[in-house]
């Protein structure tokens, strides 16, 4: 499921649009929001898919070399891949199959190529040969070779990021999440019913990104008096935009959020700093939020819940 995280993440992008285009209204960035945590979930449902369409790209390929009487590959001719308990049980899901359909997910027949790309670096791969060599396996055993592919050969694969690029570019951000998701995931191909994740984990998290997105669009100007005269010589121009924006962010979160712990907002803030800003942003974050959050303390203007404390 996304994350609380990821979700403040698309709350930023959608605040850092509207403040390079100060036109875009609070609907727009809504429904950007809503769609780019949409896109998330199908970009973890094609991730899913993509083992059911390697098994007929590779199965395909299969029966075509064994009527070969000189086989090119080896390991194109040898069936045990196609078996594998784990592979057969997530083609076989009626949840994953359901999704597919419901969101008509057709990216990997719009683009067979790169099943193909992704078919020839499996079969080239380590991992694959190891596991052609061993002669039996159980449902764990091939559920671990599934879990190991995706991770050492899948993921790492180049190509798959152009792939993503090609079809949808916020999934280049989503793929890090998309990807631990999908390894979870095949980790608990022996439970069926388990194996699809929602994308929210409750209707908390999906009003917790427009509530945040509200709260930092309509109480912009309090969210600047703020950090106002924190830095010298302060104006905004001479913030960097994200740092800005994650700023405005941590302080509404500080401000209106009485369910989030201090000390939660204050290190979502720094990790994203580090990931989306410069390397000297989370050390500016910290000390301006460390400057807030003490004055607010003293004037006791921070409303935590019991849990908000915790």
């Amino acid at each position: 499921m996304i994350t609380r995280r990821h979700l403040r993440t698309k709350v930023m992008q959608a605040l850092y649009a509207q403040q390079l285009d100060p036109t875009d209204n609070l609907a727009t960035g809504e429904s950007w929001i809503l769609k780019s945590s949409q896109d998330f979930y199908l970009l973890y449902i094609t991730l899913l898919d993509l083992f059911q369409e390697l098994h007929c790209c590779g199965y395909a390929l299969y029966e075509k070399n064994t009527k070969k009487h000189l086989q090119e590959n080896k390991n194109e001719t040898n069936p045990k891949f196609f078996s594998n308990k784990a592979l057969l049980a997530l083609c076989d899901n009626e949840v994953l199959a359901a999704q597919s359909k419901k969101y008509k997910l057709k990216y990997w027949k719009n683009h067979e190529e790169y099943v193909r790309l992704v078919w020839d670096e499996i079969t080239a791969s380590t991992v694959y040969n190891d596991y052609l060599k061993i002669e039996t396996t159980s449902l764990e055993d091939d559920q671990d070779f599934l879990v190991a592919l995706f991770t050492k050969v899948i993921v790492p694969f180049e190509r798959l990021g152009e792939f993503m690029e090609e079809v949808n570019i916020s999934w280049v951000d989503d793929a890090p999440l998309a990807n631990t998701i999908v390894r979870n995931s095949l980790k608990r191909i022996t439970e069926p019913n388990s194996i699809i994740t929602v994308l929210y984990k409750d209707q908390e998290d999906r009003k917790f990104s427009l509530k945040l997105f509200r709260k930092v669009a309509l109480n912009k100007a309090e969210l600047i008096d703020e950090i106002k005269g924190r830095t010298p010589n302060w104006d905004s121009g001479r913030i960097a935009e994200l740092d800005f924006t994650l700023l405005l962010m941590a302080l509404a979160e500080l401000l209106y959020f009485p369910s989030i712990p201090v000390n939660v907002t204050i290190n979502e803030y720094l990790e994203i700093a580090k990931e989306y800003a410069t390397p000297k942003s989370s050390m500016f974050i910290n000390g301006i939020l460390d400057s807030v959050v003490k004055d607010m303390t003293k004037e006791k203007r921070i409303q935590k819940n019991i849990r908000g404390m915790q």
